[in-house]
């Protein structure tokens, strides 16, 4: 089992904290076990993905991996609904027996190549589960009941009329795409907006599946010269 170097790692006890999780992440609780990460995410209640995370059973609880810039975000809206629980949630900072520490560099490539996107702070509550692909990925159960803002999701993918598209790319010097970088048709229009990156190689969300088949420019109608970039 691998984390990031990046990570943070935050420890959830007590009782009732398998029922208190199961009301707050995007997952189903009761698929985690002290052998396997399960991936999942929180929201707000509007929906926006506040972070993303692994998380894994241990006998007094379990034990949570978030990118560390919004660790402490996430363990505060925890906090806000932990209260009706008997459950501790806590930072923690030691070695856990069966993980793998990989590189922040390493470990981005990765969620590139799998077309996964890791929340940062910077686009923490920016984006909805659909717009980052998380329903084709396995973080998103349907079937598991009410969660922070399962509402607004539910409605999206049941009677919306999802456009939205994820697309892996890569680019040369001269093209740099850095995170948060809007791309744009030749009319100004934005059509997207890059939410991992590097190496020059990156996820770039789209409004719509069928604009990778056209011209993109960057915020100043320069054009993109892309190597590469398909949709997932």
């Amino acid at each position: 089992m691998n984390i990031s170097s990046s990570d943070s790692i935050i420890q959830i006890s007590g009782v009732d904290s398998a029922e208190f999780l199961q009301g707050q992440i995007t997952n189903d609780i009761n698929f985690v076990s002290e052998n396997k990460i399960l991936t999942s995410a929180i929201c707000n209640v509007k929906g926006r993905v506040l972070a993303v995370f692994r998380i894994l059973r241990i006998s007094s609880g379990f034990l949570i991996f978030v990118n560390k810039s919004v660790a402490e975000k996430f363990k505060t809206h925890l906090e806000k609904y932990a209260v009706f629980f008997k459950t501790k949630i806590e930072f923690i900072d030691k070695a856990i027996d069966g993980i793998e520490i990989i590189s922040e560099s390493d470990w981005k490539l990765n969620c590139i190549e799998r077309g996964f996107v890791e929340i940062t702070e910077s686009i923490s509550e920016v984006f909805t589960p659909h717009e980052l692909n998380y329903q084709n990925l396995g973080l998103i159960n349907f079937e598991k009941g009410c969660f922070t803002g399962q509402e607004v999701i539910a409605r999206m993918h049941y009677r919306g009329k999802l456009k939205f598209s994820l697309a892996k790319f890569s680019v040369d010097e001269r093209n740099l795409l850095k995170e948060l970088d809007f791309i744009f048709n030749k009319d100004g229009k934005k059509l997207g907006q890059v939410v991992l990156e590097e190496k020059n190689e990156g996820l770039v969300t789209l409004k719509d599946k069928l604009v990778t088949e056209k011209d993109f420019f960057d915020e100043n109608l320069k054009n993109i010269n892309f190597l590469n970039i398909e949709s997932i």
